[in-house]
């Protein structure tokens, strides 16, 4: 048993430190909103949507009309383990391209899945989208970055079939990944992290690994945050995605491009939300999925 003192001693520094904590937070302008932050993260808000009262339709900035006729199915990644999580196939009758989207890898980035879960009513004139949301289920489940522990799936690519729950929820979607060969993965993520004029500032990012036949349309997409064609602001770029990512692994293991759309936690719900639909709508309008 800890000595009385010992636990005095433990709880004055607790409390000494969550005062310091809070007396550290200010509020700065970023992007023209203004957000808390405590010099390392932001503080993200209170969100301003509910997710069991809103639809597609709901965000007029990403018309996904008119409807196309579409056999829409779905299939478990994971079945009967915590980490269960769907995939919904979006199949058109006429061919064209294969669009993978990977949404909540981190279950913690609820704009990157809500998106996810809001595109399966999606309607597409060609091709196939395949959207795993949330990927990380279990985690979204406890609006947490991790599978369980501190077990981080997007260090765990491409995953094992006998390892820990993270490493193996990443081998299950790598695997899928590999069975569907989509000419391209979308993987949706979010930044909590602000360091003022620092590179690593993943904030309102797009991030590659390899471009291999989709240059145009990564800068394309770029270029369009930069006029205001799409999303509330300027989005910059970054890469190449870490080792264990989805992003790197896919990329350089299976020669498949991905692009990870990152939006910051500091903004409200709905313009992250909005964002995440974006740039998914312009990247199918750009292989003529719509």
């Amino acid at each position: 048993m800890m000595p009385r003192f010992l636990s005095s001693l433990l709880l004055c520094i607790v409390i000494f430190s969550s005062c310091a904590f809070a007396q550290g937070v200010e509020k700065i302008t970023i992007r023209g909103v203004e957000v808390e932050w405590n010099g390392y993260t932001v503080i993200e808000p209170e969100s301003n949507v509910d997710m069991s009262d809103v639809q597609l339709s709901d965000f007029p900035t990403v018309p996904f009309s008119p409807e196309h006729q579409v056999v829409v199915d779905t299939y478990l990644l994971e079945e009967g383990k915590i980490t269960e999580t769907t995939v919904t196939h979006v199949h058109s009758a006429n061919p064209g391209s294969t669009v993978y989207i990977a949404a909540g890898v981190h279950g913690d980035e609820r704009a990157a899945w809500y998106a996810g879960l809001l595109l399966r009513s999606a309607t597409i004139s060609s091709g196939d989208i395949y959207i795993l949301a949330p990927a990380n289920a279990n985690g979204a489940r406890r609006t947490s970055r991790y599978v369980t522990g501190q077990q981080d799936v997007n260090r765990s690519f491409p995953g094992s079939a006998t390892g820990n729950e993270a490493e193996q929820l990443a081998y299950a979607i790598f695997q899928d990944i590999d069975r569907v060969q989509p000419n391209l993965v979308l993987d949706l993520h979010e930044a909590l992290i602000y360091a003022p004029g620092k590179r690593d500032f993943l904030g309102s990012t797009y991030i590659f690994t390899i471009l291999d036949g989709v240059e145009d349309l990564f800068f394309d997409l770029l270029f369009a945050t930069q006029d205001g064609t799409i999303c509330h602001n300027e989005f910059g770029y970054n890469g190449p995605g870490p080792s264990g990512s989805i992003n790197a692994e896919v990329a350089n293991r299976l020669n498949i491009p991905v692009i990870t759309v990152e939006t910051f936690r500091g903004f409200p719900m709905d313009r992250r939300i909005s964002d995440q639909l974006d740039s998914v709508r312009f990247v199918l309008e750009y292989l003529n999925m719509r």
